[in-house]
């Protein structure tokens, strides 16, 4: 399987081509615990709608959402297309350009209520890249956004600074976690904090406003065809405060290869509902499987590992692969739990100009009901 340049950072670099079964664990069910009702998944075909677009944003993946103190969602996402797609869902070459990263505001939940905020975004070919690294010019390093916070009123973004080390299509590396402050009101850039972390470890793909007055920020560590996940939080939820580390002890100032959880997904999620707290994960190596776990500590153990969702075959094999399955818990409703996941072509020359080409690189929705 030909693998695009331009996933997102962090998917698993080795084995692509071996599949290997969800490990077997004694609390994972594939359906319901004992005494409670079995998840229910529907597509969300709003969602899905808000994301068909035709002119402008029309293709991105890494999509994270978060709220605003207005009320108003704050989206980011990776890799994006933005030019023109013909009425038959064709997205031709010459009439796109693809920039390292895109932002939206959303405000009320109707289609023309998404706003682009990247510089020539309702061009053909002029749009640009919203983060811009400083040395992005040269082609070498860029920026991917992961997760984002408010803090004193300010919007802080944490983006990992990806950086080219060869020709290949999987020769690059997170170089550094950097934080980018931003208003919320415009969503305008306002400082740039660079080298916040350096280190093999790309915290902040996962934020969790924890009850204890922390935001907490999981990165991975990556081995043979697993993805472990280790964690550091950030006090009175400041990114920009000096950040502590879990060695499965105590927190310290140095980071701490102690893993909290094996095997999660690249890119996932955990968040807070109600008294407990919830590890969102997809199978590993493009795997189709959602699923959840829940702890009553942000740090873990993680418990009654269940199922929630399976990927629908034409969204996840033959030429199309699934990935950056996320949580959007602003979005979710009456106890429902709004997921997204993403598609990609596995022949980039797939993305474009055949009818359906541009639903090959872009977000789906689905809503969980009977889930906690």
């Amino acid at each position: 399987m030909k693998i695009p340049a331009y996933l997102l950072a962090g998917l698993l670099l080795a084995g692509l081509a071996t599949r290997q079964p969800e490990r077997s664990s004694p609390n994972l069910k594939t359906g319901a615990r004992l005494g409670i009702s079995e998840p229910v998944a529907r597509v969300d075909t709003q969602y899905n709608h808000f994301f068909t677009r035709y002119a402008g944003w029309n293709g991105g993946d890494g999509v994270y959402s978060t709220l605003l103190p207005d009320g108003r969602i704050f989206w980011t996402f990776g890799d994006t297309f933005l030019g023109l797609v013909k009425p038959d869902r064709t997205r031709p070459s010459d009439q796109n350009v693809m920039v390292r990263n895109s932002t939206m505001i959303q405000k009320g939940e109707t289609f023309d209520g998404f706003t682009t905020l990247n510089q020539g975004a309702t061009t053909t070919t002029a749009g640009q890249t919203y983060f811009i690294h400083a040395k992005q010019q040269g082609g070498k390093d860029w920026y991917w956004p992961l997760d984002a916070t408010v803090y004193n009123q300010k919007l802080q973004v944490v983006l990992s600074h990806i950086q080219k080390t060869g020709s290949g299509s999987w020769d690059f590396k997170n170089a550094s976690i950097d934080i980018a402050i931003c208003s919320p009101k415009t969503g305008a850039i306002e400082k740039m904090i660079a080298n916040k972390y350096q280190g093999k470890w790309g915290y902040g793909g996962a934020l969790c406003e924890a009850a204890d007055g922390y935001t907490y920020l999981y990165g991975v560590i990556h081995g043979n065809l697993t993805t472990d996940v280790v964690v550091a939080r950030a006090p009175k939820g400041d990114l920009t405060a000096t950040w502590q580390y879990w060695n499965g002890r105590q927190w310290g100032r140095q980071p701490d290869d102690y893993s909290i959880y094996k095997d999660a997904s690249d890119q996932f999620s955990v968040f807070r509902y109600g008294a407990k707290y919830y590890l969102f994960t997809q199978e590993i190596v493009f795997g189709r499987r959602l699923f959840l776990s829940e702890s009553n500590s942000p740090v873990g153990p993680w418990t009654a590992k269940r199922l929630l969702y399976t990927v629908p075959p034409e969204h996840g094999t033959g030429k199309v692969i699934t990935y950056n399955a996320l949580v959007h818990p602003e979005l979710s409703k009456n106890g429902d739990l709004l997921i997204s996941y993403c598609v990609n072509a596995s022949d980039f020359a797939d993305n474009f100009s055949v009818p359906g080409s541009a639903d090959r690189y872009r977000p789906y929705f689905v809503r969980i009901t009977n889930w906690p």
